[in-house]
């Protein structure tokens, strides 16, 4: 009998990420910028800005049009 896999293999690194870069908006963060958002995930700016335009398609990322900053949408709330 093959030994059991760790569920660890089978996650999912775009889904990883999405929700990594969620979760650079707790606490005090109200708002980021692609450029923050790359920095603090080490992920390339081209990657930042394809996961926002996803995630504000489907309305857990809203971008502020006066500075282009990032903030939770309001699908997040529903969640919560």
């Amino acid at each position: 009998m093959m030994p059991k896999r760790e569920k660890t293999e089978y996650t999912i690194q775009a889904v990883m990420n999405a929700l990594e870069l969620l979760e650079q908006f707790k606490g005090d963060v109200n708002e980021l910028g692609v450029t923050e958002l790359s920095k603090r995930l080490s992920l390339h700016k081209n990657n930042v800005f394809r996961l926002l335009a996803t995630l504000e398609a489907k309305g857990y990322i809203e971008q502020n049009k006066l500075n282009e900053n990032y903030r939770l949408g309001v699908k997040c709330l529903e969640l919560g």
